[in-house]
């Protein structure tokens, strides 16, 4: 047991209730399930003999004194994190209540790593929560929030992401094919683009769009100081009518979002996803720092998503990052498809 706090108790503590073996009550707990322990010094103990623990239902492979509040310096969630990874660890505790920050923190962490978040007892329970009894009795052990992808949801979704993705490329190639030739008829090169984007996990891909600009766009906005101080004040996008690298099909195809037909092969292969954040490019993460940025990375960007459907570009930051996590951290199939109904009843209002 590792502690901040030269005062927090010893791993003896620890051990002699994980290693004892008593009858089993009825719970939903697995039995043995690995458990990292954060909370105040004087709340470890409670969670370290709590009768889960005594009953077999958990064992405390580390604990972590600190003030769950203030205490929780970005050095100390590493570190944390890392624990939890290095241990394999299959559920994260809290010893005893915590304040708003540290459970929006906790909550992040377990999702992103795919473990539910518990508390000894009641606590503040932040807005993403999903809070449920997992021990009852006179010592019940709450359930903050708890991992919803299984793996026949996403299963399911990547199939509703390959039958999409054919269904669309099917019914949008006429369309692409005589845009495609406008687009080389207004200007020269290739009719599509690929901007680099970042997907699940931080991997790099190449975002397909129709070209709405002249081909030296990027060129045009890394030489331009000015014009890149604009791009980055607008969220990565600079207004079309303030932008000179944007042809006039250009700006008819961002009006109606056909720019963005050519992504249905990047769901296809696996890279987007038809609902899911929106696309970053790299410079963009600053934006999500720690916990935060890993539970974004967990999911593949969207074709769609709730940012698109809640204002799009009238939505800067931070409002949006939080309308991209809040959506990572509710996810369901059936918010997938609420979504993609709005998608749907917007185009048709074109």
């Amino acid at each position: 047991m590792h502690s901040t706090d030269p005062t927090a108790p010893k791993a003896t503590l620890a051990r002699p209730f994980a290693r004892r073996r008593v009858p089993l009550a009825d719970s939903q707990l697995a039995p043995e399930t690995r458990v990292v322990v954060i909370g105040q010094a004087g709340d470890l103990p409670r969670a370290l003999m709590h009768p889960a623990v005594e009953a077999g239902r958990f064992v405390v492979v580390e604990a972590h004194a600190l003030d769950v509040e203030v205490g929780l310096a970005d050095h100390a969630r590493r570190g944390i994190e890392h624990r939890l990874e290095t241990f394999g660890a299959d559920a994260l505790l809290f010893a005893g209540p915590v304040g708003p920050s540290a459970s929006t923190w906790a909550t992040d962490v377990a999702i992103a790593h795919g473990i539910p978040l518990w508390s000894v007892m009641p606590t503040e329970v932040s807005a993403s929560a999903d809070p449920r009894v997992v021990w009852p009795g006179e010592e019940p052990l709450l359930q903050l929030a708890g991992y919803r992808r299984s793996s026949v949801a996403l299963a399911v979704k990547r199939g509703m992401d390959i039958t999409g993705a054919l269904v669309g490329l099917a019914v949008t190639a006429p369309v692409m094919l005589v845009l495609a030739a406008l687009i080389r008829l207004e200007s020269k090169g290739s009719p599509f683009f690929r901007h680099t984007r970042v997907t699940r996990d931080g991997h790099r891909f190449g975002c397909l769009k129709l070209r709405t600009m002249s081909v030296d766009a990027e060129a045009q906005l890394e030489a331009d100081d000015a014009l890149y101080d604009s791009y980055v004040r607008n969220n990565y996008k600079i207004p079309e009518d303030q932008d000179p690298r944007v042809t006039r099909l250009g700006r008819f195809l961002r009006r109606t979002s056909l720019d963005e037909v050519p992504q249905f092969w990047n769901v296809l292969a696996g890279e987007m996803s038809l609902v899911g954040p929106r696309p970053l490019v790299p410079s963009e993460l600053e934006h999500y720092t720690g916990a935060r940025q890993r539970l974004l990375l967990s999911m593949r960007p969207g074709l769609t998503g709730a940012w698109a459907v809640s204002g799009r570009h009238a939505v800067g930051y931070p409002e949006r990052s939080e309308i991209e996590l809040g959506y990572v951290r509710r996810w369901s199939l059936g918010g997938d498809l609420r979504v993609l109904v709005r998608t749907l009843r917007a185009l048709a209002s074109y």
